[in-house]
């Protein structure tokens, strides 16, 4: 995405929503958006930015304020079809992986959405128990998503596990992409951030992983939230095993039973850490199973505790 774009959309996106008076109290600030609480979705204002701005908004044919609406069925079967798009292949996802912890942030999320992809059951929308979600995948039987922002959120480097909704849209999107090799220094980080895995203390837990993480400086930008879907990513593949949860790359955990699971992890009720990355301490470290595959620069990429150095 154009970097002056990725900025507008920022403006747009991620408005300044309270401040404080000089007691430290926070006030509302008034953004001009506006929340549908039948959708879940809000339609933005654009009152923030300048003509110049609002100009090449309205021009590059960014899907802005563009509400998209899904179906449980009809998603499931659409993940099923769009993994079989040949920029969809294990080997680019993992490079695209790669890639977003330092030159492109935007492959941080695909590898996520096609795990799922890959390993949810063909299913009807089950629910036994009167919820407003599937107890197979959590996915909601009709929902509402607005598009710009869910791929704004892809380039500006968020990735999830339990964004169900918008995978699909985030597959879609970047099957049109093209394939993206990581670089010398992409590949540094990736590798550092696996030592300082594999070396943790036995008594560390997420959260102080990613304050040291943080406070090495290796990841340009680094901010907790977009660290912790990279960790996630990890452990869906098993690279950060836990003991509790199969991770995607394996196996599919239905919804009710990951419920189940959650609730019996100490502390986890209340952490913001999801399973399986909830799951892990330092006394796990990297596991001993791999994932092995070739980057499109040829050389080879290593996901496991056979991390060898730097190759």
């Amino acid at each position: 995405m154009d970097e002056q774009l990725l900025k507008i959309l920022k403006k747009v996106y991620y408005k300044k929503k309270y401040i404080k008076d000089e007691k430290g109290h926070q006030t509302t600030v008034e953004t001009g958006d506006l929340y549908d609480c039948k959708t879940g979705t809000t339609m933005y204002s654009t009152d923030n930015l300048s003509s110049k701005e609002l100009l090449c908004l309205t021009q590059c044919g960014y899907p802005f304020n563009k509400i998209t609406q899904g179906s449980h069925d009809e998603t499931i079967h659409k993940l099923k079809e769009i993994i079989k798009h040949p920029n969809l292949s294990l080997d680019n996802l993992l490079s695209a992986y790669i890639a977003g912890f330092g030159s492109f942030p935007r492959g941080r999320q695909p590898i996520l959405s096609y795990l799922f992809a890959r390993a949810v059951p063909v299913h009807t929308f089950c629910n036994s128990h009167e919820g407003v979600v599937c107890e197979v995948c959590s996915l909601q039987k009709e929902f509402w998503l607005e598009k710009g922002k869910e791929l704004f959120r892809n380039y500006w480097g968020y990735s999830w596990n339990e964004r169900i909704a918008a995978f699909y849209l985030d597959l879609e999107e970047f099957s049109q992409l093209n394939p993206v090799a990581p670089t010398k220094d992409d590949l540094h980080i990736f590798y550092t951030v696996i030592d300082f895995i594999r070396n943790a203390p036995k008594d560390e837990t997420v959260g102080k992983l990613e304050q040291r993480i943080k406070k090495s400086n290796i990841i340009p930008h680094c901010e907790k939230y977009r660290l912790r879907g990279q960790l996630i990513t990890l452990a869906e593949l098993g690279v950060m095993p836990n003991p509790f949860i199969p991770p995607l790359f394996d196996k599919f955990t239905d919804f009710m039973t990951q419920c189940d699971i959650g609730r019996k992890i100490p502390g986890s009720s209340r952490s913001d850490v999801v399973l399986p990355l909830a799951g892990w301490h330092g006394e796990n470290g990297t596991g001993q199973r791999y994932l092995y595959g070739k980057c499109l620069s040829g050389q080879s990429l290593f996901l496991s505790d056979i991390f060898l150095a730097n190759e």
